[in-house]
């Protein structure tokens, strides 16, 4: 491929990502941006934090006090992150003072998310039930907040940590020179309708096939409406296409939680080493974009390339602007899958037809050996039940194989391996010690 084809299909991509800027003569002047001293003067804050339940409102509250919007996206009914929530909202004095420089909003249904103000696709991680935004008075995106891995939210998130993400979004936004940047998102369209979920070119399919809703829209099942059109089509690479929100590890890389963008180990012969990257350098942009903190570094992990490729960084050392670019190799993306709702209870492949709990108190009654595949089939129903699957059964192996897994772990791994149409069968082991097979065709649900 020649360099002005590659030139010109990156500026098509850059074109075509919501929330990216589009410069095709210039790149960010990141040694002033970054090194240049300034005395940021923020105004008085705001007599109270109000939490409104509009972005609209706080768009026009936020143009006429021209101050920052903090919106957050809350999943009620999961339970993850809901004590991180109650903290945020709590405030207290280890946020007010900050959050009163805010216009403050709060969202509590993925369903209401306004497409045209929000960023969602490419800047969410859609199995989070807790996610902020950073946004100017003209709704252009500063930067994110949220995060969590395969251990638990608090891996990745903390109070101190967004403490640390708001004061560099507040010195950013009241900086005096910050519009002749033009280092944020493009401005949102404030005219038309509310673009929502439902809007979405795979919301039919998925709503007349998922199971019934409830009064709200989760927003793991938000990510199912994103993946349908190319699971219908034939598409989706269970391969590729799962390889989402990668970490900083995945390049080589530890963070520090609460400072947000310090480097605090160097894994020898990754690609953050190769680039140069020291332990206590404090990383600063990639891929064009500022950054405030560990989430909006991801954010730019998950829109870069999906096989090999580079991502360009810049960090700072001891006050000195560093430059480097990520040289990533094939696989680099591959993360634990196991928590996520999008893919254990999602539209990816099919269900086995029951939950898998571990079968503890079965093993040794039933001669099962451990480290191998053992689990009580929890409520069966569907195709499974009707094969002659039951509850009192213990499924020892799948097709032949004996992953010892339980859990969600289970539902990736089988949904990662069986599609509508494939032949399933169970070896199962009853009471009374006696092996059977359970053969079924696998369905969506």
């Amino acid at each position: 491929m020649t360099i002005r084809l590659r030139n010109a299909l990156f500026l098509l991509l850059m074109a075509a990502t919501p929330g990216i800027p589009n410069r095709d003569d210039d790149v960010p002047d990141w040694k002033s941006i970054l090194t240049k001293s300034q005395d940021v003067r923020w105004p008085a804050p705001r007599a109270e934090v109000t939490w409104l339940s509009s972005l609209e409102e706080g768009l026009a509250l936020a143009r006429q006090e021209q101050r920052p919007l903090f919106v957050t996206l809350r999943c009620l009914p999961c339970k993850q992150c809901a004590v991180f929530d109650k903290d945020v909202l709590e405030g207290g004095p280890a946020l007010d003072p900050l959050l009163r420089q805010f216009v403050t909003v709060r969202l509590t249904d993925a369903a209401l998310i306004d497409w045209r103000l929000l960023p969602v696709e490419g800047f969410q991680d859609l199995d989070l039930s807790w996610w902020g935004y950073f946004l100017s008075p003209e709704a252009r995106l500063y930067g994110i907040f949220g995060g969590r891995d395969d251990v638990s939210d608090a891996t990745r998130i903390s109070i101190p940590a967004l403490q640390s993400t708001l004061r560099r979004v507040l010195a950013h936004h009241y900086h005096p020179e910050r519009a002749s940047w033009d280092i944020d998102g493009p401005a949102a369209p404030l005219t038309g309708r509310p673009r929502t979920v439902r809007h979405q070119p795979g919301w039919r399919d998925w709503a007349r096939s998922a199971p019934e809703q409830e009064a709200c829209v989760h927003c793991h099942q938000v990510a199912e409406v994103l993946r349908e059109p190319a699971i219908r089509a034939g598409t989706f690479d269970k391969s590729r296409d799962l390889d989402i929100w990668p970490l900083p590890e995945n390049v080589g890389l530890s963070i520090d939680r609460d400072h947000g963008l310090q480097v605090t180990q160097v894994e020898t012969g990754s690609a953050a080493e190769r680039a140069g990257l020291r332990v206590g350098d404090e990383l600063a942009a990639a891929s064009g974009r500022r950054l405030f903190g560990q989430a909006d570094l991801r954010g730019v992990l998950h829109r870069g390339p999906r096989g090999a490729g580079e991502v360009s960084v810049q960090w700072l050392r001891n006050g000195k602007l560093h430059s480097g670019d990520l040289a990533l190799e094939s696989g680099w993306r591959a993360t634990v899958l196991d928590w996520r709702m999008s893919i254990s209870q999602g539209n990816i492949g099919v269900s086995p037809g029951f939950f898998p709990l571990p079968a503890r108190g079965r093993r040794a009654p039933r001669g099962l050996e451990p480290g191998r595949l053992a689990i009580e089939p929890y409520h069966p129903r569907g195709p499974a039940a009707e094969a002659g699957l039951r509850g009192s059964d213990v499924v020892i192996a799948v097709n032949g194989e004996s992953p010892d897994l339980t859990g969600r772990a289970f539902l990736v791994w089988f949904r990662r391996r069986f599609d509508v149409g494939d032949t399933i069968r169970l070896t199962v082991r009853d009471r009374e010690g006696n092996d059977r097979t359970v053969e079924y065709v696998g369905l969506r649900y």
